[in-house]
């Protein structure tokens, strides 16, 4: 769960039990879970899940666009349905573009 809530390692559990894997594994309260789900950063993750799960494209067919040394260019797409991720690793820059009802939609990385 530390990952899907953008958490940090705990390095006081990591501390207590001496054992490596526990630096990302902390025991999460309900109240701590019910505050994580509220920040923007893990809004905007379970957004993207969620278009993940839901869009028909990535129950499509998955290609490897070309791409240079320094970008990657992805493509999921099923019948009319499409999205595509390209990052540019030397740019610092990073973009997922869908088709929507209406035309075309983008994710915004923030």
């Amino acid at each position: 769960y530390v990952g899907l809530l953008a958490g940090h390692n705990d390095m006081d559990l990591l501390a207590r039990s001496q054992v490596g894997r526990d630096i990302n594994r902390h025991y999460y309260t309900e109240d701590e879970i019910t505050r994580d789900c509220e920040r923007p950063v893990v809004r905007r993750l379970i957004e993207l899940i969620r278009l993940r799960n839901q869009h028909a494209a990535f129950q499509g067919e998955f290609t490897l666009l070309d791409s240079g040394d320094t970008v990657l260019h992805l493509r999921w797409a099923q019948g009319g349905d499409w999205a595509e991720l390209r990052v540019d690793f030397a740019a610092g820059t990073h973009a997922l573009t869908y088709s929507a009802a209406g035309g075309l939609a983008s994710f915004a990385f923030s």
